[in-house]
């Protein structure tokens, strides 16, 4: 079983591990993000620590559906809500992290290939 103050403490070395991510608020709880998006949040709000992050929906319905600990977050049918009490494993945590993380970071920018110019034409220089 994980305090608040745990909790917080293990998210913040979960999350902040990913590259380009950042911790900020999200209505009075700690959120982690990935170039400004939304992947995850920690705080006790509601009463509870919980611990709200994102999934592909099959996967957090099939969560939420095999295992009581998982609720589905209200507003999103992506989320899915952890009370940090029930807890098992942080290294479960942290596979589902990454796969939230995953889903949200901005695809990587390959380096744009120089347009050809069009026969006959010179390139601008």
């Amino acid at each position: 079983m994980a305090t608040a103050e745990q909790a917080l403490a293990k998210m913040r070395e979960i999350c902040l591990a990913f590259p380009d991510t950042r911790e900020g608020a999200h209505f009075g709880e700690a959120a982690f993000y990935v170039q400004g998006k939304l992947f995850a949040t920690c705080g006790t709000k509601s009463g509870a620590c919980e611990i709200i992050f994102g999934l592909q929906p099959d996967h957090a319905a099939a969560l939420v559906k095999s295992d009581a600990r998982f609720k589905p977050y209200p507003r999103d049918p992506r989320a899915v809500v952890l009370d940090a009490a029930n807890v098992k494993s942080w290294s479960e945590v942290r596979a589902l992290i990454s796969e939230s993380y995953e889903l949200r970071k901005p695809a990587s920018t390959s380096r744009k290939q120089p347009k050809a110019s069009a026969p006959g034409r010179r390139p601008r220089r």
